[in-house]
Formats: C-alpha cells, structure tokens, sequence
C-alpha cells in the first residue's frame, strides 16, 4: 500500500481555481436573472443566431420610425395651429369688411387691419418646429416668406428694363431703396449704350444719384445697378414711351412684394400709388389691373419676390410600406389669395380711390378673402388626413413591437425562477469555498510540533 502526499498549498490553490469558476457563473446567472435574456444568446440558439438578429434588427427599425413619427406629429400639429390663426384672422377681416360701411373713419382702421394681418401672416408662415421651417417645403433652412417691405434673403441691387424703339419724350423712372422716383428724360439717345453714357453722365453730374448704369450683355436691356456699397439696396424702375404705355420691368430681379406691387401699379396706371391722380382710376381700370397684372404677382415666377419656400413637400416614410406629404409650404394657392386680398387692401391707394372704384376694390377683396380661406382650409384638411395617418401607424407599429418582443422572448429569454435558483446555489458555494480556503490557511505542521 502506497500513501499519496497531498501539500497544505495544493489543497489551497485548487480553491482558488474553483473559485474562479464559480465567480464566472455567478455573473452570468446574475445577468441573466436581471436582464431576464441569455448571457451569451448566440451560445445558446446557435444556427438560429440569425433568426433574432434579424428580429431585434426589425425591432429597431420599428423604434426610429415611431421616433421619427413623433417629430412629424410636431410638424403637423404646428401647421395646422399655424393655418388657424391664418384662417381664423381672414374669416375675422372678411366680415369686418362686409359689415363695415367704408368711410373716412373706418377706411384708415381697414388699412392699418390689413396691413397687420398680412405682417401676422407672414410670421406664421416662417414658423419653425424642430429647428426647421415647417412651410419651407423641402427648403426648410430658409424662411419662406419675405418681409413685405424687404426681401429675405437680401435684395439684389440692381434691376433690368427692357428699352427698344427710343424717342424724344421717352421716360425712365427708378427707386433706389424705396427713396421719391427719380426721373431721366430720353432726348437725343437712341440706343441703350447711349442711354447708359448718358445716365452715368447724369449720376457723375450729380442730377441722378444711387446708381450706375450699364448694358446686359445677353438681353440688352438697361441695368441700373445700386451702388451702395452693401450691394443691398433694391432698385426698382419702368420705362415709359413716348405715347405714355408703361412697360413693365423684365428680368429676374429679386424685389421686396412692395416694390413689385408699386411697379405694377406704375406700369398699368402712368403713376404711382402714391400720386395725386389715384383718386382719376375709374372702376373698369382697377378691375382690369386686379384681374390682370396684380394677379399676376402672386403666380408663377413673380411669386419669387414672396417666396422662398418649395413647393415640393417633404416625403416621409411613417410606418414599414407606407410613405406620405408629411408638410405644407407657402406656396400653396390659399396663401397666396390671402397674400393678396391683405395687400390690395392697404397698398392699393384705397384711402384715395374714387368710390365706385373703391367699391370694385373691396368687393374683388371679398371674393379673393372667400378663395382664401377655402383655400387654407384645404390645407388643414391634407395636413389633418396626414396626422391620422401617422397615428394609425403608430398603433400598427405598436401592435408589430409587440409581436417582435414575444418572438425574441421565446428565442433568448430564461426561466427566472430557474435563473434565482442557480445565483443562491452559486453564492452558497462560493460562500462555502471562501470558508474552506480560511481552514486550509490555518493548517500548519507548527500548531501540532
């Protein structure tokens, strides 16, 4: 028989080894027991790995289009407070206008209501959600109306007027920056390189001032440029023949609404708004200039002194398979109408018109507010549609995590009663292993010699 020495440090490291193990199963069974999932999931299930990840992967895709939906619930929500006021305020002055009989007490009243309208409604058009500008279209960094005094972004300093067929008598006029018109009087120039030695000539003379003139080398049209060194003055101007027939400004020039209102106004009429010979425009003009080149600044190209916004909106996905219009923008034909009903009612010379003609301004004003505010609650309805929409998706989504979680439940969860079990027997034995280790360090040949 043959007896096997077994060393005091042998028996005390081959604790600590079982030790290691069991401190290892402890965390594991401890981070199953409080995440109620497998510690190593892809241990466990194997070739099906790919079966959850898939799963957690439609899970997350569920959870960033709730999220995103969140931010669209926003938008529309304040589109839609935004289009209220908007409506609200049109229906308001509408009836004003059709209760109020138009005197020389409640005309300025009117005028002064119009004009604080139209400011209201150009604010809530550049409202922001999210730190963006919820009627910009997909332009939402720029705000979509200008101010009516002002473009935004700046004015571009210069404006382009066709001239062809010049004679004595001729008349060009231009603003520089909203100053009184200044006044050059074709005598002996026939073209317009002649007309461009002749006003520069003029502005050196000290006669004219604000500008410097030159030819466009594509159209050949008159340029008078700002020279105001910020290069952000607007200018604006017409040309006049010798028979009196105004010729409206040509080009793409960027202008403030204003300029472009009292350059139409000039160009139909021989004078501006503010002239003494308003009060001679018979009913029958003022009908043909509203329904002709005043209408015409709140449509297609000439709506770019109002707008900046797209008139594009922005598409955006709401649930798994379905896409919608998730904004509006101020291009839309609600606005404009109610752009221009405000508009042909304090910067129309209504003060000063004749009263048949001032009778033919508001009733066509009446008529526009109607289209308007039609308009603008065709708006809310899209956006309201929209709205329930996303709310609908919202559910669905809500119902699909629910299904997914069950799904990824039954592939990864544990038993967390089982989970319990296994931390106290886990604990229980290191507790015991932590007492053996403490007998095994006091066992010593010492205590026994």
């Amino acid at each position: 028989m043959r007896t096997t020495f077994v060393s005091t440090l042998a028996l005390w490291n081959s604790s600590k080894t079982s030790l290691d193990k069991l401190q290892t199963g402890l965390v594991k069974a401890n981070k199953e027991l409080v995440t109620g999932r497998e510690s190593d999931v892809g241990l466990k299930l194997g070739y099906k790995t790919g079966q959850t990840l898939s799963l957690r992967q439609d899970r997350a895709e569920i959870d960033a289009l709730v999220d995103s939906n969140a931010s669209i619930l926003l938008r529309m929500k304040s589109s839609t407070t935004a289009l209220d006021q908007v409506r609200s305020n049109g229906d308001k002055f509408m009836d004003a206008l059709i209760a109020t009989p138009l005197s020389s007490s409640s005309i300025p009243t009117l005028m002064y209501q119009a004009k604080a309208n139209l400011q209201n409604l150009i604010s809530s058009m550049n409202s922001t959600a999210g730190g963006q500008y919820i009627f910009g279209g997909i332009n939402s960094q720029e705000k979509p109306l200008n101010d009516y005094a002002g473009g935004t972004p700046p004015l571009r300093p210069n404006v382009s007027i066709p001239v062809s067929g010049l004679s004595n008598g001729d008349v060009i006029r231009f603003s520089v920056g909203g100053t009184p018109d200044q006044v050059f009087n074709v005598t002996t120039e026939t073209t317009v390189d002649d007309l461009v030695t002749s006003i520069n000539a003029a502005v050196a003379a000290s006669t004219l001032s604000g500008v410097e003139a030159s030819r466009d080398p594509v159209t050949g049209t008159l340029v008078l440029k700002s020279t105001d060194p910020t290069g952000k003055t607007d200018v604006t101007g017409s040309f006049t023949d010798m028979d009196g027939t105004a010729v409206p400004v040509l080009g793409s020039v960027t202008r403030s609404p204003q300029a472009a209102v009292a350059s139409a106004f000039r160009s139909t009429f021989g004078f501006g708004i503010d002239d003494a010979a308003v009060p001679t425009i018979t009913p029958d003009d003022m009908k043909t200039f509203l329904d002709g080149p005043f209408t015409a600044l709140f449509e297609g190209a000439n709506w770019q002194d109002w707008s900046n916004a797209s008139s594009q909106n922005i598409q955006s996905k709401i649930s798994l398979r379905e896409k919608v219009e998730a904004s509006a923008n101020a291009n839309d034909q609600g606005i404009r109408k109610m752009t221009m009903a405000y508009t042909m009612m304090f910067d129309l010379g209504l003060d000063r018109l004749g009263e048949k003609t001032r009778e033919a301004l508001v009733t066509k004003a009446i008529a526009t507010f109607s289209e308007a505010t039609t308009g603008v609650t065709t708006m809310q309805a899209r956006l309201g549609a929209v709205q329930e929409k996303v709310e609908e998706a919202d559910e669905r989504m809500s119902l699909q995590k629910d299904i997914l979680d069950e799904k990824i439940i039954h592939l990864e969860a544990v038993d967390p009663a089982e989970a319990k079990i296994r931390v106290d027997r886990l604990m229980t034995q290191i507790q015991t292993s932590y007492s053996l280790t403490a007998q095994l360090k006091t066992m010593s040949l010492i205590n026994y010699l």
